[in-house]
């Protein structure tokens, strides 16, 4: 395995010349290439790639004096913490785990002065607790991330919880707390000086914002313009073309429809990033060609994402399908009590864990106290028995003496 590793790393290695190119760190470009290899790496848990190329970051690191760089060792190894803890079976050996490496982050990111990453140390986290359906925790740790932010006066840590906060609301399709971030988010990008918030892609959020309007209102609109207009990678710009196409379907645009769903169905990332987007789209081929009811039903019943069978029911609506709109609607009605009922439970169940663990730990501490008070008393014992036998040790030299 160790030879398997170096050669991983010697591949890397040759490599440096193009990996090394557009360091957006600013952090020394050695520093840059094994960054990056141990970045490849923070997935691979069967071997031990990872803790050689991080390892090697934060040598080259201290060589140099590079901070910055030392900092980003700690953060890959939050994000190799996570990793491992969504393998464990025991789950609250796999939080405490996260837990540790966040805090030992978060202390050298305040040392290093590079408190973005005391944030993002934050965002990290919570992203574990939701790809472990523990939505509680994640909400606490935001709002936890929050009241620090606001407490320091850290726009960027601010913005971060605003954002994050909203896309945990979009996804239990709380609109109204997800619109009440998302505009804080979108006002803070849009004012903000901070060089750290402006290099980031607000295109999500954009997008989200617009989720929360009626279909083809003027205010979906504008957000999906902004979306467009602020688009930094080609995940953003596919984002976008997807709901042009959207846009281009409620439209009657049908030209403009067939290219967007085109492009974005020729997109290998498209499937990755847009759960359901195949059944998406053939549900609005139906629609708009249409076809029979049963057809259009078949097709609809495996699109299970809220927004997606909103916008079906809108279109139904726009296209004179009442029958369509109709068991759409109660489709939704469905799912909407579905995930109630199961965020409760998850919640439920959370909370149900958290008192427990809190029980255990009062009881712990009472155990701790009582075993205290029992060697407090023993120790006290201890000394009075020595303090008697000294007396008695004493009393009888003098009788001794006197004889």
């Amino acid at each position: 395995m160790k030879r398997l590793t170096t050669i991983l790393i010697f591949v890397f290695s040759a490599l440096s010349p193009v990996l090394g190119q557009n360091n957006p760190y600013g952090i020394d470009d050695t520093c840059y290439e094994y960054f990056q290899i141990a970045e490849t790496m923070v997935s691979d848990t069967e071997s031990d790639a990872f803790d050689y190329a991080n390892n090697a970051l934060l040598k080259a690191a201290e060589e140099c004096g590079d901070e910055k760089a030392r900092t980003l060792y700690y953060v890959c190894k939050l994000k190799r913490a996570s990793r491992l803890a969504r393998a464990m079976d025991d789950r609250e050996a796999g939080n405490q785990l996260v837990e540790r490496q966040k805090k030992e982050t978060m202390a050298v990111a305040r040392a290093t002065g590079y408190m973005q990453y005391f944030y993002y140390a934050y965002s990290l986290c919570q992203t574990y607790y939701v790809n472990t359906n523990q939505n509680v925790h994640a909400q606490a740790l935001l709002q936890e991330m929050m009241d620090v932010s606001a407490r320091e006066g850290n726009e960027y840590g601010i913005w971060q919880s605003h954002s994050y906060l909203s896309t945990l609301y979009h996804r239990q399709n709380d609109m109204f707390n997800s619109r009440r971030h998302l505009l804080r988010a979108i006002e803070i990008y849009d004012s903000t000086e901070d060089e750290t918030i402006r290099r980031q892609s607000i295109t999500r959020q954009c997008c989200d914002m617009a989720d929360t309007y009626p279909a083809g209102a003027d205010s979906a609109r504008y957000y999906y313009r902004k979306a467009e207009e602020n688009a930094k990678t080609h995940l953003d710009s596919l984002r976008v073309i997807y709901y042009k196409a959207q846009l281009a379907a409620f439209d009657h645009d049908i030209k403009g429809y067939q290219h967007y769903r085109d492009h974005c169905l020729s997109d290998h990332l498209f499937a990755s990033m847009i759960a359901t987007g195949d059944y998406f789209f053939a549900s609005l081929d139906a629609i708009m060609d249409g076809a029979e009811k049963n057809t259009i039903f078949e097709k609809a019943n495996q699109v299970n994402l809220r927004q997606q069978m909103l916008f079906l029911r809108s279109l139904a609506i726009e296209y004179k399908r009442e029958d369509v709109a109709s068991w759409m609607g109660s489709k939704i009605i469905l799912t909407f009590y579905a995930d109630i009922s199961l965020l409760n439970d998850m919640k439920m169940e959370e909370m149900s864990a958290a008192v427990q663990d809190r029980q255990m730990s009062i009881k712990l501490d009472r155990l701790k106290k009582r075993n205290g008070r029992l060697w407090l008393a023993l120790g006290i014992m201890s000394v009075a028995l020595f303090a008697l036998l000294l007396t008695l040790l004493s009393r009888n030299k003098k009788i001794n003496n006197i004889q």
